[in-house]
C-alpha cells in the first residue's frame, strides 16, 4: 500500500459541500475532487500542505460541486477537468448545473473525459470511475481500491442518498446503481461523501433506510 497518498476535507459555500484534496505527499502532486465554492480556501489548502494541484476530478456537474473551479484555473491556466462522458451536457448547461435556478447562469467544460470502469492511473496509485447514474445521469464516484476509499459525491449519503428530482434525475437507477456497483464494495470501504459525515459500504449495507429491504 501507498503510504505517501493522503485524503483531506473541507465543507465549502453556502450548500456546505464537501471538497476533497487527494495528495501525494512524495511527490507533492495533488488532485481536488468537487471544488464547490471558495477557492482561494483551496488554494490555503493545498499550500499549507506544499501540494501542486494537478488535475480537478467532478462526481457531477451541479453548481454546488463546481463554483470554485473557474478560480482553479486562472490559478493554474491549462488545469485538466475529468468528468464522466454522460455528463458533459450538465456541466454545460445552466439549466442543468443549476446554476440558472441558485444564481448568475454559468457554462463549464472538462477536457478529460471518462467511462464506467475506466482506471485513471494518478497520484502513482489507481482510481476507478464507477459511474452510478440517478443524481444526475452522469454522475460517477471515485474508488481507490489501494487505500479503500470511495469519493462518492451526491451519490450516496451516510443514511441517505442524492435527490432525484432535478434535471436528469431518476430514482430507480440510483437505488440499483448503489446495490448494483457499491454494495459489492469491501465493507470497510471508507465513504466521502458529498455533503454530511463519512460512513462506510458495510454499516449503509446494514442501516440505510433507502437501500434496506424491511
Amino acid at each position: 500500500m501507498n503510504d505517501n497518498i493522503i485524503l483531506l476535507g473541507a465543507s465549502l459555500g453556502q450548500m456546505q459541500t464537501n471538497c476533497y484534496i487527494v495528495g501525494n505527499r512524495q511527490t507533492k502532486e495533488a488532485l481536488v475532487f468537487d471544488p464547490g465554492d471558495e477557492g482561494f480556501r483551496v488554494m490555503e489548502m493545498l499550500n499549507k500542505e506544499g501540494f501542486k494541484l494537478s488535475a480537478v476530478l467532478l462526481t457531477h456537474g451541479h453548481f454546488d460541486h463546481v463554483m470554485a473551479l473557474p478560480y482553479l484555473q486562472e490559478q493554474k491556466p491549462g488545469l485538466p477537468v475529468y468528468l464522466h462522458e454522460d455528463e458533459v451536457d450538465v456541466l454545460r448547461e445552466p439549466s442543468l448545473n443549476l446554476t440558472s435556478m441558485f444564481g448568475e447562469p454559468i457554462s463549464m467544460e472538462a477536457d478529460h473525459i471518462i467511462r464506467d470502469g475506466q482506471v485513471l492511473n494518478l497520484l502513482e496509485t489507481e482510481i476507478t470511475c464507477i459511474h452510478v447514474p440517478g443524481h444526475t445521469k452522469g454522475g460517477v464516484c471515485y474508488y481507490f481500491r489501494e487505500q479503500g476509499w470511495l469519493i462518492a459525491g451526491d451519490t450516496l449519503f451516510r443514511q441517505s442518498i442524492g435527490r432525484t428530482d432535478f434535471p436528469t434525475g431518476d430514482t430507480e437507477a440510483l437505488l440499483s446503481g448503489i446495490r448494483e456497483k457499491l454494495f459489492v464494495l469491501p465493507d470497510d470501504t471508507e465513504v466521502y461523501p458529498g455533503h454530511m459525515n463519512s460512513t462506510t459500504i458495510g454499516l449503509e449495507k446494514r442501516t440505510n433506510p433507502f437501500l434496506v429491504k424491511p
